[in-house]
């Protein structure tokens, strides 16, 4: 495993969110699930990318200090 494929791994995250899946009509209901689905992904998205860059942060001043 080359430098990038590790630094890959570690910046991705893994989410796991189930999507409402569209009717074959247009359906209000249906449509405002889906954008919360959506806003769910990207609240886990931000949350995780958050934690991660915090605990980097806390581990350069561990060695730093």
């Amino acid at each position: 495993m080359d430098l990038l494929q590790k630094e890959e791994e570690h910046y991705m995250a893994k989410i796991v969110q189930v999507l409402t899946r569209p009717s074959r009509e247009y359906d209000l209901p249906t449509a405002e699930a889906q954008v919360r689905d959506l806003d769910a992904i990207v609240e886990k998205l931000n949350t995780t990318f958050q934690e991660e860059l915090k605990d980097e942060v806390e581990a350069q001043n561990f060695f730093l200090n």
